[in-house]
């Protein structure tokens, strides 16, 4: 455990942005807080981070963070110098500290080296690509140690095609390094490939706190399921008629959370295509039957609309 988080409350003007917020840290960890904007995921962030204070409830460090190992936090615009070079950026912090010139010398190179940042170590911000800054904003932040780098948004001025390889190297560098890491976003996709823990936050509250893996497969409500893709919403009632187990509803709901890709079309007749599109990597079907209206995804177009189907489970055990 780095650090717990119990009950922490926030408002503004009265109006409550953060709201009985609460977990646990462990150490090591990259943990991704994903919500809509306006949720409290950067204010959450920046109580962190020393820059702001909750109303109520406590944040509980293992070690309390000190000027050795500080709470460091990589804004969304990174906030490089502009008239400091790569290598000045990263030694700032070190710099301040009035550390050897030596051993400033050695830390900064060898990061910049882990970086892919060696060769732009004369170059000013201006003269890099925004993929480029943000590893110096990063690479700043982390050579002085820190005992949990926050980052605010770390894919928010990257293009798509750069997300995915970021969240990537984000997360192989944190591993090497072993820096506890708390980042806000709203990108699904970049939280499942780097994150140990995701957070969902809804309406200033923490819905769910779990591995990716469980976070997807076993949402604790609708809304979580929603949040993270389409579903399907299966009643005893629709599963009787579709002939599917009514196994594969849990004993603590009324109702099967069952995702797109989750659903296998066959031949029969207790559904109708009402819809066929290309998704690039599948095909999403839109299903009417008995009186609802389902989501399928298949690989191929093996179906057409109009067509009378069936519908089975690709994955029984999965449905939540």
């Amino acid at each position: 455990m780095v650090f717990t988080i119990n009950s922490l409350c926030k408002k503004y003007s009265g109006k409550p942005v953060l709201s009985d917020v609460s977990f646990t840290v462990d150490t090591g960890d990259i943990v991704s807080l994903i919500g809509p904007s306006g949720v409290g995921k950067t204010t959450l962030l920046r109580i962190l981070a020393g820059l702001e204070e909750q109303d109520s409830g406590t944040i509980t460090f293992e070690h309390r963070p000190s000027k050795d190992n500080p709470v460091i936090m990589v804004f969304q615009d990174y906030l490089l110098f502009p008239s400091l070079t790569v290598f000045e950026n990263t030694a700032f912090a070190l710099k301040a500290r009035k550390l050897p010139t030596a051993e400033i010398s050695e830390r900064v190179n060898t990061i910049l080296e882990f970086f892919h940042l060696s060769d732009k170590r004369n170059q000013y911000p201006v003269e890099l690509s925004a993929g480029q800054k943000q590893r110096v904003a990063i690479a700043r932040a982390m050579v002085v140690n820190p005992a949990v780098l926050l980052l605010d948004e770390p894919f928010a001025n990257l293009d798509r095609n750069l997300k995915l390889e970021t969240a990537e190297f984000i997360r192989n560098t944190q591993k090497q390094f072993g820096i506890t890491t708390v980042s806000v976003t709203h990108d699904l996709e970049e939280a499942f490939a780097m994150s140990d823990k995701i957070g969902i936050m809804l309406d200033g509250r923490l819905e769910q706190f779990a591995s990716p893996s469980e976070l997807y497969n076993s949402p604790q409500s609708v809304e979580v399921a929603r949040f993270l893709g389409p579903v399907n919403i299966l009643t005893p009632e629709l599963c009787t008629y579709l002939k599917l187990p009514l196994s594969i509803i849990p004993e603590n709901r009324d109702y099967a959370i069952v995702r797109p890709e989750q659903l296998t079309l066959t031949q029969g007749s207790t559904a109708k295509i009402i819809n066929v599109q290309f998704g690039g990597h599948y095909i999403k079907y839109t299903l009417e039957t008995h009186g609802n209206t389902l989501t399928a995804y298949g690989l191929t177009a093996q179906f057409s609309k109009g067509q009378s189907v069936g519908v089975l489970l690709s994955q029984p055990s999965s449905p939540v």
